[in-house]
């Protein structure tokens, strides 16, 4: 096993200190010049279809300048941190994992996507506080880095892929890291325990209603469950809870290996059964 990590924050360091303090169209320019080099800076954006705004990044960056530089460092041991706990426990040795510790545009603080070909964990640190919660965040977006290249896993798909999917990543960094409650493995940070105790209050009916709409591939439905989204019925990103549940349920039956491995049509159909059963019961 190979473990390849770029890290570009550098790389936003030397952009920045050419940008900083200079007027808007100045800066415009070289933000332009510096993502044309590394088009990484806007993967997030690309894969999820949204619309680059370089002024809304170019405002943030000067608020979180100093964060960038505490993390300038730190992102490639937490992507080593993570690889040394996650490789083992699902027996992905054989795999090669590639890494992107960068600077992006203020949307997501990891993800996972294809990039030139092959599964890329990325990690925007300027979304990071430098805590103890980017442990479970890298081991999080590394446990989606494992399973994709072993099964076609892929960008899209219904709603129940993605339930499953995060809540396999979930599931697992809270057996891997049990000294850190729910809340913060669903969150990557501290605060949201009262966030848990309304998502536990409206359970059974995010549940049913997720089964409902559970083979729906429109970005809009899987919004109302898994983004945070004004318009949802539910707390924020209550999906999450619903697929760590599922999945903790599945673990008595299936080891993780297993589990990282299931195709999405295996997925679909446990998530099918594990919410049909759920509901009947309610």
């Amino acid at each position: 096993m190979a473990i390849i990590v770029r890290n570009l924050v550098p790389e936003f360091l030397r952009f920045w200190q050419r940008a900083a303090g200079q007027d808007e169209q100045r800066q415009l320019a070289l933000w332009h010049e510096y993502v044309e080099r590394y088009p990484e800076v806007i993967d997030d954006l690309r894969r999820s279809g949204r619309t680059t705004d370089p002024l809304q990044a170019l405002k943030l960056y000067p608020t979180v300048v100093e964060r960038i530089e505490a993390n300038a460092e730190a992102g490639t041991g937490w992507v080593q941190d993570a690889a040394d706990l996650v490789v083992p426990v699902l027996d992905a040795a054989h795999l090669d994992l590639h890494a992107v510790v960068m600077i992006g545009v203020g949307t997501s603080n990891g993800w996972v996507s294809q990039f030139r070909g092959r599964p890329t964990l990325f990690l925007a640190v300027e979304q990071i506080p430098d805590t103890a919660f980017p442990r479970i965040l890298a081991a999080h977006e590394l446990a989606h880095a494992v399973q994709l290249p072993e099964v076609a896993w892929s960008d899209e798909g219904p709603l129940g892929q993605w339930i499953y999917s995060e809540g396999f990543a979930t599931a697992l960094t809270a057996d891997l890291l049990p000294e850190y409650g729910l809340a913060e493995h669903l969150w990557f940070g501290g605060g949201y325990d009262d966030w848990l105790a309304d998502c536990l209050g409206v359970l059974p009916a995010a549940q049913a209603a997720i089964l409902a709409d559970l083979d729906s591939e429109d970005d809009e439905v899987a919004g109302r469950y898994l983004y945070l989204n004004r318009e949802s019925p539910f707390p924020h990103r209550i999906g999450y809870l619903v697929g760590t549940r599922l999945v903790q349920d599945l673990r008595r039956t299936y080891g993780w290996p297993e589990l990282a491995r299931w195709s999405p049509a295996r997925a679909m159909e446990e998530v099918h059964r594990a919410l049909n059963l759920a509901v009947r019961t309610i």
